[in-house]
């Protein structure tokens, strides 16, 4: 069983502890950890969900992400899922901070969402999915993955304003300071 921490609808820790499935089942407002890998080739990395996934089966989803557990930091967080589902180990002052968003659309999941981004040039092969909830990933260029969204593409789990920020921020970075490498 995965615990997690209860917080309000300010995002502040209430002292509550609870089973996942209950909070989602009670709506309560917890936290979760969202990390989009991009490349010098200014790709983003898609996961496709395992068919054994409870939510979502079969569909392409952010590249890594998960519940914080009770008594971890979101950080530590991002670590451990970015280990769990991709094998990648990553170090804290490498994973760069994109928004927290308040997600209410579904009553059941009630979530503050930590978006980051993580430059990563592992190739397709190298990544390994240790937990099962992944069953492939794929790269795809930025304005590739924006049309896919705008479109509203089948089988693409849609994340409207967090498409939106990780797009603002990347075009703000590659016009502003060529982060990301060139294409």
């Amino acid at each position: 069983m995965e615990y997690i921490d209860i917080v309000d609808v300010n995002n502040n820790p209430i002292g509550k502890v609870k089973e996942k499935h209950q909070a989602h089942e009670d709506g309560d407002f917890h936290r979760t950890v969202h990390i989009w890998i991009i490349n010098n080739k200014n790709e983003l990395l898609l996961q496709k969900r395992s068919a054994t996934k409870k939510t979502h089966p079969n569909c392409w989803d952010i590249s890594g992400a998960g519940h914080i557990r009770a008594g971890e930091s979101v950080i530590d967080g991002a670590i451990r899922e970015l280990k769990e589902e991709l094998g990648v180990k990553v170090q804290e002052n490498k994973l760069q901070y994109i928004a927290t968003i308040k997600s209410t659309k579904n009553p059941k999941n009630m979530e503050f969402q930590y978006v980051y981004l993580l430059k990563c040039n592992k190739q397709i092969e190298e990544y390994i999915f240790e937990d099962g909830e992944v069953s492939e990933v794929k790269y795809i260029y930025y304005k590739e993955l924006e049309k896919m969204v705008e479109d509203k593409a089948e089988g693409l789990l849609l994340h409207d304003e967090e498409f939106k920020k990780l797009f603002e921020y990347m075009k703000f970075n590659l016009k502003n300071r060529g982060k990301y490498g060139k294409r």
